[in-house]
């Protein structure tokens, strides 16, 4: 079956800026909605029609959650865990404070985050199965990254699984958006807490932990619709 993958990241400056890291600024998280190439017109569809229900335009994306949008991004989540089981999130949640890529990547910041990418990408996808891979734009050092990551995406799992990885511009891409979204009030959790200041933001977090039945955290791999995966970098870094 072919697969199309919308990966993001979050708060991806902390691997670079530590001097940015604070308590309620220290998580980055790295993370994709996998769905089969096949519903991707039929959620991109029941997007459209909820924004229209809400007169509203524009990007969606984590920053712009406010009190006047927030039953629109409730019912947004409401429509990923009512949608088909096949449609699934994954996101890596790392600590900066413990990134050293100085030991670990010879000081290449950018080296370190592809290799999270690998991370992310690597324990969810399946070698009998193909792959569309979707990154939001981001400028690099060195323009074969993602060249590179699909070659040893395709190594490393013994096939060509991977068909394509390529960059997109957020703003034209809804699942990217939606991804953005669900990913964001991961971030938003393990960075605040409770304590987050944004009522509209916590009640985001709220109906996710809802339909999850728990808090927000690290679940186990075989936990399909909404993974987290929490990477403790403590034992070693890659």
């Amino acid at each position: 079956m072919l697969y199309d993958v919308y990966c993001d990241e979050s708060r991806q400056d902390l691997i670079v800026e530590k001097s940015s890291i604070d308590s309620h600024n220290r998580f980055v998280c790295i993370g994709g909605i996998m769905l089969p190439t096949e519903k991707r017109e039929g959620l991109k569809a029941s997007i459209k029609e909820l924004k229209d229900k809400h007169n509203l335009y524009g990007e969606l994306k984590w920053g712009n959650v406010s009190p006047n949008k927030i039953n629109f991004y409730l019912e947004l989540v409401d429509l990923f865990f009512s949608s088909d089981s096949s449609i699934d999130f994954r996101t890596v949640v790392l600590d900066a404070k413990d990134i050293d890529n100085e030991t670990f990547n010879d000081s290449d910041h950018e080296l370190g985050y592809y290799k999270f990418y690998y991370q992310l990408i690597y324990h969810w996808i399946e070698p009998q199965h193909k792959y569309y891979i979707f990154t939001d734009y981001k400028t690099n050092k060195d323009r074969t990254r993602l060249k590179n990551l699909k070659g040893i995406l395709n190594r490393a799992c013994w096939s060509e699984s991977v068909e394509l990885i390529q960059a997109i511009n957020s703003k034209e891409s809804l699942l990217l958006q939606l991804q953005n979204v669900l990913m964001g009030a991961v971030g938003y959790k393990f960075n605040y807490g409770v304590h987050g200041e944004s009522d509209a933001k916590k009640a985001v977090v709220d109906r996710i932990e809802k339909h999850l039945g728990h808090p927000i955290r690290h679940t186990s791999r075989s936990y399909k619709k909404f993974n987290v995966f929490v990477m403790d970098l403590r034992k070693g870094s890659i």
